[in-house]
């Protein structure tokens, strides 16, 4: 067995308990039982499933024999549903918005308890600690608001608590600050005054929180700028790339230098593989390997808030754990840190956003399993 199979196999497993248990059974009635739905694709944004696995459901549907493909399957299943009660990001089920722009439902205080409880099962709520002492690597995850200096904050507890934490990265993106309400730059002005995207907010929190100087920064990409596409981007051809801001094309780097002098780490920005859409997390994984080289059965801790552990973990599995063999651990703080609203629609919608994540880790495992690379 090579180690790519076995590594398949270790993410069917993960994915299949996680995503089948009793707890994701409750929510998913709960939620069908008090949500309108959404009459709209289930598949997230400008999302397909490959041709392989379009072919394999429609010859095999729910019977097929191979454990993987059952578990895939069911999932596929579990995301339909949940795409129809725990999307909470737009009224009509398909507009785009960011989570903080998400709407409210109308559900009474018995249900969002139970919700509360159900995702707490589920990993979304109660804060992790890292499982080891050492790591060569620490991902400090990025978004908005207040979230790169609470992430970047909590790592550095985390050191002066006596984790190692190794090279520190700080994951960023080229998304501007939101200027609809509520409005980023009244709060972040207050950590990043200067700040006109995501990767600013990163490079400041790396600056206040671990005390390290950026470098000028650096195009990865070879560009002078990112006023103009980049020639280099690969999604040129793309549905929705004429409407790509030239900004979401580029990747940047600020290396982070200590005061003695070393280097820390750094902090990158990701161009986008979905345009018109700004850069995910799977963009920025996928950077982090190519600009951080890391190797076989390094040890990589991935800090964020409590209630994107799930979903952001699975991304990790897919991105750094099935191709490379890192060992992942994800980590985040509580709601007393004050970062997302601990609310039952943004409980449900990162829920949902586990759950994607979730298919599309298997979706590549069993991809290996059937030999379709």
């Amino acid at each position: 067995m090579t180690d790519e199979i076995s590594r398949a196999r270790h993410v069917v497993d993960e994915v299949g308990s996680w995503a089948e248990s009793e707890a994701m059974a409750a929510l998913l009635e709960l939620a069908e039982h008090r949500c309108a739905g959404h009459d709209t694709p289930w598949l997230h944004l400008n999302e397909q499933l490959p041709d392989w696995l379009v072919d394999l459901l429609a010859e095999t549907g729910q019977a097929s024999s191979d454990p993987a493909v059952r578990v895939l399957t069911r999932v596929i299943a579990i995301e339909q549903k949940a795409a129809r009660s725990f999307h909470f990001r737009s009224r009509d089920g398909s507009t785009y918005r960011e989570r903080s722009e998400a709407v409210e439902a109308d559900f009474d205080d018995a249900t969002r308890a139970l919700i509360v409880e159900h995702t707490t099962t589920l990993g979304l709520v109660e804060p992790t600690r890292p499982r080891h002492d050492s790591y060569d690597m620490t991902l400090v995850l990025g978004g908005g608001f207040r979230s790169p200096l609470l992430r970047t904050r909590y790592a550095a507890l985390l050191e002066q608590g006596g984790t190692e934490l190794g090279e520190v990265y700080l994951l960023g993106s080229p998304r501007f600050l939101i200027t609809n309400e509520p409005a980023e730059q009244p709060v972040t002005s207050e950590y990043a005054p200067e700040a006109s995207d995501e990767f600013d907010l990163m490079t400041a929190a790396a600056t206040l929180e671990f005390g390290l100087t950026p470098r000028p920064t650096a195009f990865l990409c070879g560009c002078a700028s990112a006023s103009q596409l980049c020639p280099r981007w690969q999604h040129d051809d793309d549905a929705g790339a004429a409407d790509v801001p030239p900004e979401y094309t580029h990747e940047r780097s600020n290396t982070l230098v200590a005061s003695d002098g070393r280097t820390r780490g750094s902090v990158i920005s990701a161009s986008t593989s979905r345009p018109p859409y700004r850069p995910d997390t799977s963009d920025t994984f996928a950077l982090w390997v190519r600009h951080a080289h890391p190797t076989t059965g390094q040890r990589v801790l991935v800090v964020t808030t409590q209630v994107f552990v799930p979903f952001q973990r699975f991304d990790g599995l897919r991105r750094l754990f099935l191709p490379h063999g890192l060992d992942i651990d994800a980590v985040g703080f509580g709601d007393d840190w004050g970062d997302r609203p601990l609310t039952a629609e943004y409980l449900l919608q990162e829920t949902l956003s586990a759950i994607r994540s979730a298919r599309r880790l298997l979706v590549d495992a069993v991809a290996v399993l059937l030999h379709q690379h």
